[in-house]
């Protein structure tokens, strides 16, 4: 059984981007979304790591924060009235 899955690409401007973090329903909050980043991020190997998600979504949200992901600007009539908020991490 899939629990989960994510991409990482270098689509956004060039620097390294996850598109996609998806956990099946019944695995929310049991640590597979916090497991399908911290691989992206082992894989990254770039300065900088970005991603987003839409405004409303507070678990994502939650879940960058706890990577040290910082907001880093918004995209907004993709999803009307839920902006997409695009996060960074910087990596040393």
């Amino acid at each position: 059984m899939v629990l989960g899955y994510g991409v990482l690409d270098f689509s956004f401007f060039g620097h390294a981007f996850i598109p996609l973090i998806m956990v099946r329903d019944s695995q929310r909050r049991h640590g597979v979304g916090s497991a399908i980043l911290r691989t992206l991020q082992s894989q990254c190997g770039a300065a900088k790591l970005f991603t987003s998600t839409n405004a409303s979504n507070q678990p994502m949200k939650k879940l960058l924060g706890k990577f040290g992901f910082i907001e880093s600007g918004y995209v907004e009539n993709l999803d009307e009235g839920d902006p997409e908020i695009i996060f960074v991490k910087h990596y040393p």
